[in-house]
């Protein structure tokens, strides 16, 4: 009876290890899971902080060229997403939220190389437009392109305070 006694403890002893364990993990997911949901939404604050900085620049003729102190490149390349240099280089582009995460963003026109986005030999990601007048028109009604608007690809960067970093992306036409 005695060794029946201690095999049942052992086994209920074995089994709350693993129902302590299984609740650890638990909470660590749930964490992950909470900090991840976090740095998402700190993610759209880099999204408004490009598109905002996309809008003033979008009649100067910025666009046309790299500004890479101001974190925007004019063509789209594969840039070193994981290198922290990279998301260092811009101090602008950076920013610290009220979660205490903090917030880079790189811009990238959708463009084959930098330079006037209707320039001899480059091609750019564009949506063209168009518009006419009145509600029904027939067949042979002309419609009047207007001018392209191009896709801006913003990735942005957030560091939570675990020194994790989520990567997110946005595609955006101005």
């Amino acid at each position: 009876m005695l060794v029946l006694v201690l095999v049942a403890l052992v086994a209920m002893m074995i089994s709350g290890v693993a129902l302590v364990r299984s609740m650890d993990t638990s909470q660590l997911v749930a964490g992950n899971l909470a900090s991840r949901s976090a740095t998402m939404h700190s993610a759209d604050i880099g999204i408004q902080q490009a598109v905002t900085w996309i809008q003033a620049n979008a009649s100067t003729g910025a666009l046309n060229a790299d500004a890479a102190a101001s974190g925007y490149y004019a063509e789209a390349v594969e840039e070193p997403w994981t290198s922290t240099s990279f998301w260092s280089a811009c101090t602008g582009c950076t920013t610290v939220d009220a979660a205490h995460n903090t917030v880079s963003w790189v811009i990238n026109r959708m463009c084959l190389v930098s330079g006037t986005a209707s320039g001899i030999g480059n091609f750019c990601s564009s949506q063209t437009g168009s518009s006419s007048t009145g509600a029904s028109q027939s067949s042979d009604t002309p419609t009047f392109p207007a001018a392209p608007l191009y896709y801006y690809r913003i990735t942005v960067q957030v560091v939570d305070q675990r020194n994790t970093a989520t990567l997110s992306q946005a595609f955006v036409t101005l």
